[in-house]
């Protein structure tokens, strides 16, 4: 704690060393020594693993292209062969699904173009149907149409017979 304080009291004079008259406690214990790796050590442990592994590969590659090169002319052919239809089964496969989802655009147009047929056929429907039921209660004197609401339907017999009447 008293280590504490004197770190403060440097920060706060600026750096000025400050003795306290109270000498820093040390552990009594020794420090046992590290049993592991310095950094060096290890960034030479992990260099020298990189090298054996990068030449192990150049050995490999050369090894296999020391027997490759013997039938380099027929691997190349087949290999072209391999992957040209490869990308022809890709194409058929894209071809494919593009063709199914242009068939359901299509299919929902139709379904689309359907429906506003038949709502602008039941509008027309019920247009006709309104009129034709105002032109069967006819018209007033006045050139409009009376509309009765009651919840009587003993009023609404009398005025249809006075209608009649007239």
């Amino acid at each position: 704690m008293s280590q504490a304080n004197a770190a403060a009291r440097k920060r706060r004079a600026g750096g000025a060393s400050i003795q306290d008259g109270v000498a820093p406690v040390q552990n009594s214990q020794p420090q046992p020594p590290k049993s592991g790796l310095t950094l060096p050590q290890v960034i030479s442990l992990v260099d020298k693993r990189l090298i054996t592994l990068e030449t192990f590969m150049r050995e490999s590659h050369n090894g296999a292209s020391t027997s490759v090169s013997l039938s380099t002319s027929a691997s190349t052919s087949a290999s072209t062969s391999v992957s040209e239809n490869a990308v022809n089964q890709l194409a058929d496969e894209f071809n494919s699904k593009f063709e199914i989802l242009a068939q359901e655009v299509a299919d929902l147009k139709d379904i689309v173009l359907k429906l506003q047929t038949f709502t602008m056929d039941v509008n027309k429907t019920l247009f006709e149907e309104r009129i034709q039921v105002l032109s069967d209660m006819g018209e007033n004197k006045d050139g409009g149409i009376d509309f009765y609401i009651s919840d009587n339907d003993e009023i609404i017999d009398e005025i249809i017979d006075d209608k009649k009447e007239k």
